[in-house]
């Protein structure tokens, strides 16, 4: 071989072990220092559910959506074919959901992703049906009839009308969805970037500002940027989660009352957020370097929070919206709770995402 030729290839070989050196170095630096990894807390929370009787309430329908979306993460399709069987009711028309009220229709997110993963048009008529109905009479503003301006309500029909989107690529959807969120934006969102429960509520409640978190989360997720709504969804996003940093307790968490760190610490809150974080930096909507060591936080923090039966512990119940403090203040916890069930496995889900 030609001299020149050899020290040539010399000095590429050596040029290239240095770039692909670096390159490692790069991406050791980005991973995240996990003490649990979330595919385990994930399917610790997946094996307590599917021993549970399946529902139609909203927080376990969210709960089987998330379980749905954490097996898609980390394609593991028996955990699809167990949310599936537990359909099985609905899809023979055995039982049926309620329907009229956004915490009734949002069942419809369930068998859309179960149309997205297994094909079979038989889930896709209900929960188009669903996410139609609220839009038979809309209201002159566009926005539908079961508008209710509660913080609740940004993932119970924003969430329906993305997930009709995801699965018919009907643009009407996602129009629907992201004027539905803008609204309740420019209504409930305050210049600090949390949002009141609601207008006679003005309290910044924990897993309230989760659902609107979600929302946004689920919205961006699909929404093209040259949509009108784009800068106003990815503005009120982002104005969130850089306050978000401000209120996270020192142990990772944050508290059901997001602003008064006496309050307890509380799970769904934290699963929501970081689902929304996490999401964030995979996606580009937020920065790695500023956000990274919260959501390690965050995450390490809240896995402690689910024990070896897979129940989450410190989730908030059900809470109605009220101009009392002490309303929310004394609301108990419970363990087990699908609130917190379900934010945990969309947590999982987005972590999973964010370290692929």
């Amino acid at each position: 071989m030609n001299s020149k030729i050899f020290k040539s290839l010399i000095i590429c070989t050596i040029f290239l072990t240095s770039f692909i050196s670096v390159i490692g170095q790069n991406t050791n630096s980005k991973k995240l220092n996990l003490e649990v990894q979330p595919e385990e807390v994930g399917k610790r929370i997946v094996e307590n559910i599917v021993e549970r009787r399946f529902g139609w309430r909203y927080q376990k329908v969210c709960t089987y959506y998330g379980a749905l979306i954490f097996a898609d993460a980390i394609e593991d399709k028996n955990i699809s074919e167990q949310i599936k069987e537990g359909y099985t009711p609905f899809y023979k028309g055995k039982r049926k959901p309620h329907r009229g009220h956004v915490d009734y229709n949002v069942f419809g997110i369930w068998p859309f992703e179960l149309y997205r993963q297994f094909g079979d048009t038989k889930y896709l008529d209900l929960a188009k049906e669903l996410a139609d109905a609220e839009w038979e009479n809309p209201r002159e503003d566009g926005l539908t009839d079961l508008t209710r301006f509660w913080i609740d309500d940004m993932y119970m029909v924003g969430s329906l009308q993305v997930q009709a989107y995801k699965s018919t690529k009907d643009m009407v959807y996602l129009d629907r969805a992201a004027l539905q969120l803008k609204v309740y934006c420019d209504k409930l969102q305050k210049p600090n970037g949390l949002f009141h429960h609601r207008d006679d509520a003005p309290f910044f409640w924990g897993r309230g500002n989760g659902w609107a978190a979600a929302a946004l989360t689920e919205l961006l997720l699909v929404l093209p940027e040259t949509h009108e709504h784009y800068p106003a969804i990815l503005e009120a996003f982002q104005k969130m989660m850089i306050t978000l940093l401000d209120y996270q307790g020192e142990d990772g968490m944050w508290h059901q009352l997001l602003d008064d760190p006496e309050s307890y610490p509380e799970s769904s809150c934290t699963g929501m957020f970081l689902y929304g974080l996490a999401s964030g930096i995979d996606n580009g909507w937020l920065s790695y370097d500023k956000y990274s060591s919260n959501i390690e936080r965050a995450w390490n923090a809240l896995a402690g929070y689910v024990d070896e039966k897979g129940e989450t512990e410190n989730v908030c119940v059900g809470t109605n919206a009220k101009d009392n403090k002490k309303h929310y203040l004394t609301r108990p916890t419970s363990t087990g709770n699908f609130h917190g069930q379900a934010a945990v496995l969309w947590a999982a889900t987005a972590m999973e995402r964010l370290q692929k």
